[in-house]
């Protein structure tokens, strides 16, 4: 996977897409994406977490079944496996970053529709599609991984599984200082986190230069490389000479 670019005496130069994210090495624009793409593994911690409360405590004031509570668990799993196979796939096929938003929108709009929930039927409709955006949340790491110079990548995916240890620490929290209050604020304040990474998503994180050079879209590879260039403090044009547009 390689970028065509015209250096300043006019002579094209091809450059090896892993040795253009090594020379804009590791700075502010990775850990914005850090960021953006943990506090989706802290979503998928809460979002998991959650249910070993919210099971405990609906069963007791919707007096459901064990049965009836597992399958409160399981529909989440369910709709995991779907949205992996699904999102995943538009991930490859559509593009990373849409992939990304498109599951922090359905962790957080289904996440805050949980506190709607009148009965237990409605429920799993909801956390089923919870767990659907769950499974997409393989997306970000992907596109975390793909910003990330060799020499920083082993460490760097290491540190983003922090985030979900914060996550399944956070939940209990949640649980211990809302749950006597109303289970649907806590349901609203697990979905925090997703909120944020949509947000940060959306204002911060570009496509993947990897995936765009895998669908030909080589101009647009470039560009995010140099933004990136840019934003770790560096000049594109020294970095990636001049592109001839």
């Amino acid at each position: 996977k390689e970028l065509n670019m015209v250096g300043p005496d006019a002579a094209e130069k091809i450059i090896n897409v892993d040795d253009a994210i090594e020379s804009i090495g590791f700075g502010k624009f990775q850990r914005r994406v850090l960021w953006a793409a943990g506090l989706c593994f802290t979503a998928d911690a809460t979002e998991i977490m959650l249910l070993s409360f919210l099971s405990l405590t609906l069963q007791s004031e919707w007096e459901l079944t064990p049965r009836q509570t597992v399958n409160m668990t399981s529909c989440v799993f369910a709709g995991s496996l779907v949205g992996t196979l699904t999102l995943g796939y538009l991930g490859d096929h559509l593009g990373r970053r849409p992939a990304f938003l498109l599951s922090c929108a359905i962790i957080s709009l289904f996440g805050v529709f949980t506190s709607f929930a009148t009965g237990y039927s409605s429920l799993l409709g909801i956390r089923f599609m919870v767990g659907f955006g769950v499974g997409g949340l393989t997306v970000p790491f992907d596109i975390f991984a793909e910003f990330l110079p060799t020499s920083r990548r082993g460490k760097n995916l290491l540190v983003i599984e922090y985030f979900w240890t914060a996550g399944s620490l956070m939940t209990p929290l949640l649980a211990y200082l809302t749950l006597e209050v109303s289970w649907r604020l806590f349901v609203i304040l697990c979905a925090v986190p997703c909120i944020i990474s949509g947000f940060l998503g959306a204002c911060l994180v570009p496509e993947s230069p990897r995936w765009l050079i895998s669908v030909g879209q080589h101009d647009r590879a470039l560009a995010v490389l140099r933004n990136a260039a840019a934003v770790n403090g560096l000049n594109p044009d020294i970095v990636f000479h001049k592109v001839d547009t």
